[in-house]
């Protein structure tokens, strides 16, 4: 079967995301594409309660931990299927922003329908919600189990 040359997967190591990156892995394997994995972080903005300062964060720590999700990410398309290209990039700014423009070379997009963000009892992630408006290619959604 051909079709897809290039997936791009969203992932943020939340369960839903990583059952995202095994669709995108299975869909792969039966078209013969490769994968692109993509985690965005920001800053969080926390300001210290008595100094009403705003708090330094370890950068290189986030950034560590950043590449920890795409290496998770990266062993779960090889444990699917060891033959498929993966690449994955660590990139700071807004996920959907990201994720919207890497579609633009791409032939499909894939992300979970919840992440870690905001408010757990959404059937849909703010990620998912920009996805679905504003990709510039067919999107996948993958549910939660």
């Amino acid at each position: 079967m051909t079709g897809y040359q290039k997936i791009v997967v969203g992932v943020d190591s939340s369960p839903t995301s990583l059952q995202a990156v095994s669709w995108a892995a299975n869909e792969a394997k039966l078209r013969s594409s490769s994968i692109e994995l993509i985690h965005a972080w920001s800053m969080p903005f926390v300001v210290e309660p008595m100094a009403m300062m705003p708090m330094a964060f370890p950068v290189d720590a986030i950034v560590e931990d950043a590449n920890k999700i795409i290496a998770a990410a990266i062993a779960v398309v090889a444990s699917i299927d060891p033959k498929i290209k993966v690449t994955g990039r660590v990139e700071r700014g807004a996920a959907s922003e990201h994720l919207i423009t890497a579609g633009k070379s791409a032939d499909l997009l894939v992300v979970g329908s919840r992440g870690h963000g905001g408010f757990v009892g959404l059937l849909l992630g703010s990620v998912a919600q920009q996805i679905a408006n504003h990709a510039p290619c067919p999107v996948v959604i993958v549910p939660a189990e």
